[in-house]
């Protein structure tokens, strides 16, 4: 093993155990452990500055190793499993077989950088039973939104989504804000409904939810999805939403909005032998991020009671 990938290691297992010394034992057993990996990007192409897309492959390799051995029941992987073309999902997806658990996908905008003819394809490719859902393990509500669903690029071009979302970005530009861009999208009013019913059935059975998306909705640095604050207020109201987790900005970030963590994790992808995933614990009262390569270990408090209702 080359001694700088040892040290790189030795170091990542080192803040892994100081985290866990941190969470401490006293205050119970977690209710739930998975992991988490986002942004893949795998394309069969030449790297682009320091984004090494075939390196995503081996990159991936080791990280489905090393979360086998957690023995987890599913892991997350928060969009962008390929950088372009539907030939790369053939060849990137077998890869998460060695996980030996479920892969709960989501959607992202480079997912839909396919043949408009292969759009339709591609909830069901990533094996989701819709483009934007719920499922409960241990417990825990995991609501797994599309922020995709109003954009530029996920509908046909000319198609009445697409044109419909064109005059959305237009008015949104026409404002100035730093996220009218066209790789970010939006929440539909249809799924907005959607996640006000999920929150408010949480809600009634006091049960903890954790809310994940492609894009962020804090910070507001560009990357946010062009609805976030129409978001964000959705989810304030609900005391069971606990925290919000999502890829896209591959720097990764972590802000709390009104006692909401938002939390962006690192992208696996960029220079060969630099990874990005964890392993997630949650607890009645925090998430504990045991994280490898870049993405950093922490301990995050979740919403509580002094935000609302706790659930």
């Amino acid at each position: 093993m080359k001694r700088r990938r040892f040290l790189a290691l030795s170091t990542a297992a080192a803040s892994v155990s100081k985290v866990q010394a941190e969470a401490g034992p006293e205050l119970g057993a977690a209710l739930l452990s998975f992991g988490l990996i986002t942004d893949v990007q795998y394309a069969d192409a030449n790297p682009e500055g320091e984004r090494h897309f075939r390196e995503s492959i081996p990159k991936l390799k080791a990280a489905t190793a090393d979360l086998a051995k957690e023995k987890l029941p599913f892991t997350l992987h928060l969009g962008d499993v390929i950088d372009r073309d539907f030939a790369s999902f053939a060849t990137i997806l077998p890869w998460f077989g060695a996980l030996g658990h479920p892969v709960r996908h989501l959607l992202g905008n480079h997912d839909y950088t396919v043949a408009d003819a292969e759009k339709s394809r591609v909830v069901s490719t990533l094996g989701m039973p819709h483009d934007y859902y719920a499922f409960t393990a241990s417990g825990v509500r995991f609501v797994m939104l599309d922020t995709n669903d109003v954009s530029t690029y996920k509908h046909p071009q000319g198609s009445a989504p697409d044109r419909q979302a064109e005059v959305v970005l237009e008015s949104l530009a026409a404002t100035n804000p730093n996220n009218a861009q066209p790789w970010n999208g939006g929440v539909s009013s249809v799924q907005l409904a959607w996640l006000e019913k999920e929150l408010a059935a949480a809600d009634s059975a006091k049960e903890p939810v954790i809310v994940c998306g492609h894009h962020p909705l804090l910070p507001e640095q560009g990357h946010q999805a062009w609805n976030s604050r129409e978001i964000l207020t959705l989810l304030e109201r609900h005391p069971c939403a606990r925290i919000y987790l999502c890829g896209h900005n591959h720097d990764g970030a972590e802000v709390i909005g009104k006692g909401l963590p938002c939390i962006t994790f690192k992208s696996i992808l960029h220079h060969p032998e630099v990874t990005a995933f964890a392993v997630l614990r949650l607890f009645a009262d925090r998430l504990v991020i045991e994280g490898r390569g870049r993405e950093k270990s922490r301990v995050i408090p979740l919403r509580g009671e002094e935000n609302g209702r706790a659930c």
